[in-house]
């Protein structure tokens, strides 16, 4: 499996990401049934963890945990096959250009405003597909931001929510992302926005929680987080519309077909419990405390 950037790519940014970080990681994970995982990879649960080795293997454990025992999430990717209804009602975009921070920014909305056509799951595992689409390309860098567009969602969208998921989810995105969350913004938020974030709430951390901005009004407002010559024309930005980021974006998922099913075969190894060293088992690591 290889990624679409190398490790020398990642180290002229970080050169913190050494081969006795790389070996160790290498090490842990084939002590628990998974193959050789390509540098690139390892360097991003590094990254993501600011090289904290112990919080790397947490880091990774949730992983490779939550991809082997969630199907729901992530299992079934391929974007031709699986999941057509969904990106036809949702439009996702990987803007080209990073903020004046560095940050990475992926914008997320409904296209179809219908509650019938919306699969929560799908929005679900799309999202996470489209991070790993902007990690497969563009390695470690200084972090991301979502950009959540509700302009079209529906409180018929609420009911339609799996409380499961959304708490395995929310897991995930503390837990087991190998990526720096900077921050989500939603825009346009609708009048019951205060019972979506009451659904979320018991399954957010506060850090989590203190990195979401909520704006009903004027668009503008986001200004002096986001500036104009980062964001699409949708926002009075510089960009491309979302309509034609979003195709852009179908036309990566299927690029990647191949990356997603050889990623699916590799973390459906991964054993948590079957830790083994010099031929014994032993207890697993324990995730109990996890990433800040």
């Amino acid at each position: 499996m290889r990624l679409g950037h190398t490790i020398e790519d990642s180290r002229k940014k970080y050169p913190e990401i050494t081969d006795e970080i790389l070996d160790s990681l290498q090490k842990w994970a084939n002590d628990r049934g998974l193959p050789n995982i390509p540098k690139e990879q390892l360097a991003l649960f590094a990254h993501s963890c600011y090289f904290d080795i112990e919080a790397t293997r947490q880091c990774m454990n949730v992983y490779y945990s939550m991809r082997a025992t969630t199907p729901e999430l992530f299992n079934n990717r391929d974007s031709n096959l699986d999941l057509q209804q969904s990106l036809k009602t949702l439009e996702f975009a990987i803007l080209p250009k990073p903020d004046q921070n560095g940050n990475w920014i992926i914008v997320y909305r409904l296209a179809d405003p219908r509650p019938s056509q919306y699969i929560f799951n799908d929005s679900l595992k799309l999202l996470f597909m489209s991070y790993d689409v902007s990690l497969y390309t563009n390695g470690c860098s200084e972090g991301y931001i979502l950009l959540v567009d509700m302009a079209k969602t529906q409180f018929g969208h609420l009911i339609k929510l799996s409380i499961n998921s959304l708490r395995k989810s929310l897991e995930y995105v503390q837990e087991g992302m190998p990526l720096r969350l900077k921050a989500i913004y939603v825009v346009n938020a609708p009048w019951f926005m205060d019972k979506v974030i009451a659904l979320m709430r018991p399954f957010m951390k506060q850090k989590l929680f203190e990195i979401i901005h909520i704006y009903s009004g004027d668009i503008s407002d986001l200004y002096s987080h986001i500036p104009p010559e980062c964001l699409p024309k949708d926002y009075d930005g510089e960009l491309d519309c979302v309509a034609n980021l979003h195709k852009a974006y179908c036309m990566k998922l299927d690029q990647l077909r191949n990356y997603f099913r050889e990623e699916e075969a590799l973390f459906r190894n991964y054993s948590p419990n079957n830790v083994r060293t010099a031929g014994k088992q032993i207890m697993p690591d324990t995730t109990e405390n996890l990433k800040d």
